[in-house]
């Protein structure tokens, strides 16, 4: 591994002018300060952090306690680490075994390392052991489970509504109370104290007293718990039907216990970690998710106030619901089954995750599905609207682009789903509010259900806006930091101090890289320009193309081509994004919808240095794809009964992680979803930002087919930045064409 010393005999240098240099106290030529991070990138020179802060007394560490490194609690490890990856914390774990007096050495460990604070799941009943923290300062939240006192904050897990919860469902489904046995690990936990309320309220609520509970309570050692259950069960010859554990750490000894004795087909309920997947390790196990990740992080937050305010370190209790989750049949047996459907589609990543699942549905219905995928969105909408044209009842369901919704609502195109929705608004209401409403706009007929919402943002170099050399010569070239662009105008500067061309030690050959395919991938260049320069095509009634605002954004975009990949005329969003993949381009615009993973294999070149933000200027263009079925389908009930399955929540995380973010409740909030789509952490924000594309009606206040009006708009701009036209012909044109359009439109 090089060494500090080993840099400095590369450079030419001290090691003292390296030290400082990369302390930033250094007072040095350019000349010296490039030759000094040449020799950190060729040696892949990474300084000793741990080293550093321990000499200058600035380590910060936290302290975690947990019983074991398994299950729920490395999820919530996880989520603490997450929360806590910016800050430059150092966290400490130690596994207890629910040992007390090796919870009691990990106490003494941390506070004699000085720890910031400490996380905790106890087996202590009372604070005394927590005492010496106190006394040191040192804030300590519970995790899981709490003391006696409350004087401690803590984050804990829903427990006793789970807990009544599942024998709500398992009794009004008709169970008897005597066929359930509720197993816990020791009482004298809260956490399993709150599991035994739970299932004796509702007991209560069932007319049964709290006596008539079965109940056993075994240790959570992973080889005692089979021990004590094998005790438990021993002798017994009719087993329960249904079991509920407290915890993961149990079922092994149970499903040994079954394998021993010869048990089948008893059915068990355990809470989980955080899960993105719905199948059962085995038929006989019904797993609950919990959001552990989410726990950890809200620790962390938590820390972190205390950290930065120590007199808010007060009795802050905050308790993390679980959800039972809802596995009723779409469709019942004897209902729809058997035929064929047939599907249009679009070539982008939710697409194939669809063609991947089709077979699901299949199966389960005996429907198949023919399909058919065009490359290009203007492809789909030209075949769309020849089955209109032809009166064709062909395909059954069409993949629908947003922008399309208010036009084929006009023409009768797609049929409103409204009669499948009214008596199923816990469907509806799964969907992520915000998104739905954005998409279906404020007319009451519901055209199509959306599969995928896609939000335009920033994808940029992390390594590259955090490198101190480039910050130095960004400084010195433009008198500015260098942050993320706020504006399209500090966003060409960016591009232009990262394309070679105009900076000789530019890491990357080109700044950004255009959506260049007419019409849709240049109009998504130039409309968040537009928005943000205040411009737009019409003023209700005006055509006013001809605008300064409208100058200046396409000015704008013309200057951005000067910094791009140059062979932008084929690309859509999935070009663009391999091309940002291979590591030669800083920065682009685009659509989180093609983005599939930070994971996907493609982005090795980049890997964890993407980075991403909101558009400069705050004003994006929304994006979503829906299915919807053709106003002309013979059978619209079956054609439904697939847009349904397609979006129940078992598809809808499946189709997530093979193909983009479908705008669910339970994929907007999993955990492990965020941790490869990290823009899901901002969705709010995002969204808040999104803009509808302009509807522009002609002069009978009928809607005009957007395409026609975009063509145009984008023949223009692409002729202004190939230097065919210049921007103020072009814009007249446009003017004088849509003026045209919007009076002779039939």
């Amino acid at each position: 591994m090089p060494t500090i010393k080993d840099v400095a005999k590369e450079a030419g240098v001290s090691i003292a002018t390296v030290s400082n240099i990369m302390n930033n106290k250094a007072s040095v030529s350019e000349e010296t300060y490039q030759k000094v991070y040449e020799a950190i990138e060729k040696l892949d020179y990474k300084p000793n952090m741990l080293a550093r802060n321990l000499k200058s007394n600035g380590v910060k560490f936290l302290g975690v306690i947990v019983p074991t490194f398994l299950g729920i609690y490395q999820d919530i490890l996880e989520g603490i680490q997450r929360e806590l990856s910016e800050y430059g914390f150092y966290i400490i774990s130690r596994t207890t075994g629910d040992i007390p007096n090796r919870e009691q050495h990990a106490i003494d460990e941390f506070i004699s390392l000085g720890v910031c604070g400490i996380f905790a799941v106890t087996s202590f009943k009372d604070i005394c052991y927590y005492q010496k923290a106190v006394d040191a300062r040192i804030p300590v939240i519970f995790i899981e489970r709490t003391v006696d006192e409350l004087n401690f904050s803590s984050v804990v897990f829903d427990n006793r509504s789970l807990s009544r919860g599942i024998f709500n469902s398992l009794l009004d489904g008709g169970c008897d109370i005597s066929d359930i046995y509720l197993i816990t690990g020791e009482v004298s936990f809260s956490s399993e104290r709150d599991f035994v309320v739970g299932a004796q309220n509702a007991l209560l609520q069932h007319n049964y007293t709290e006596e008539e509970l079965k109940q056993c309570e075994v240790s959570f050692s992973e080889i005692q718990s089979f021990v004590d259950i094998m005790e438990v069960f021993d002798g017994i010859s009719v087993f329960p039907k249904y079991l509920v554990l407290t915890s993961e750490r149990i079922l092994d000894s149970v499903l040994e216990m079954f394998s021993v004795k010869g048990v089948e087909n008893v059915q068990i309920y355990v809470p989980t970690g955080d899960r993105w997947n719905s199948c059962q390790m085995n038929p006989m196990i019904h797993p609950i998710p919990r959001r552990a990740i989410y726990g950890g992080r809200k620790c962390a937050q938590l820390m972190l106030e205390f950290i930065r305010k120590p007199t808010a370190n007060e009795n802050l209790q905050m308790v993390i619901p679980t959800e039972l989750p809802k596995r009723k049949p779409l469709i019942e047996k004897g209902a729809i089954s058997g035929g064929e459907l047939r599907l249009l589609l679009t070539a982008n990543a939710m697409s194939s995750a669809i063609l991947k699942l089709i077979p699901g549905f299949t199966r389960e219905t005996g429907i198949t599905i023919e399909t058919k995928v065009f490359n290009y969105q203007q492809e789909l909408y030209d075949e769309i609207m020849k089955q209109h044209e032809e009166g064709s009842s062909y395909y059954d369901i069409y993949m629908m682009d947003s922008p399309w919704i208010e036009y084929f609502r006009q023409i009768k195109c797609v049929l409103p789903l409204n009669v499948f929705l009214t008596q199923d608004l816990e469907y509806v209401h799964s969907f992520v509010s915000d998104i739905w409403n954005k998409i279906q706009g404020r007319n009451r007929d519901i055209m199509g259900i959306p599969i995928v919402s896609m939000t335009q943002l920033l994808l940029y170099r992390k390594d590259l806006f955090s490198s101190p050399a480039l910050q130095r010569a960004f400084y010195k070239i433009n008198g500015l930091e260098m942050n993320l662009p706020a504006t399209w105008t500090e966003y060409n500067l960016l591009a232009r101090f990262f394309t070679r061309q105009y900076f000789e030690h530019s890491p990357t050959e080109y700044g950004t890289c255009l959506q260049g395919k007419k019409p849709n991938g240049i109009i998504q260049e130039f409309f968040p320009r537009q928005w943000s320069f205040h411009a737009e095509i019409m003023n209700k009634t005006k055509v006013v193309m001809n605008s300064v605002q409208n100058i200046r954004a396409v000015s704008n975009l013309k200057d951005t081509y000067a910094y791009s990949y140059p062979d932008i005329w084929d690309l859509m969003e999935n070009e663009q994004i391999a091309e940002f993949a291979k590591g030669n381009i800083a920065m682009i615009n685009t659509y989180s919808g093609h983005f599939k993973s930070i994971l996907d294999s493609g982005f090795r070149c980049v890997g964890d240095n993407i980075g991403v933000s909101v558009l400069p200027g705050k004003y994006s263009l929304i994006g979503a794809w829906l299915l919807t079925i053709n106003s002309r389908c013979k059978n619209p009930e079956k054609a439904f009964s697939f847009i349904k399955w397609i979006t129940t929540e078992e598809r809808a995380m499946q189709c997530s992680i093979l193909g983009g973010f479908m705008p669910k409740q339970s994929v907007c909030m999993n955990e492990q979803i965020k941790t490869i789509y990290p823009w899901n952490e901002s969705l709010g924000d995002y969204v808040k930002m999104e803009h509808q594309r302009e509807s522009l009606r002609n002069v009978k206040g009928t809607y005009i087919n957007n395409y026609t009006i975009e063509n145009i708009i984008a023949d223009g701009l692409q002729a202004v930045l190939q230097n065919k036209c210049e921007i103020e012909v072009m814009l007249q044109n446009c003017q004088e064409q849509i003026y045209t359009m919007i009076h002779e439109w039939k």
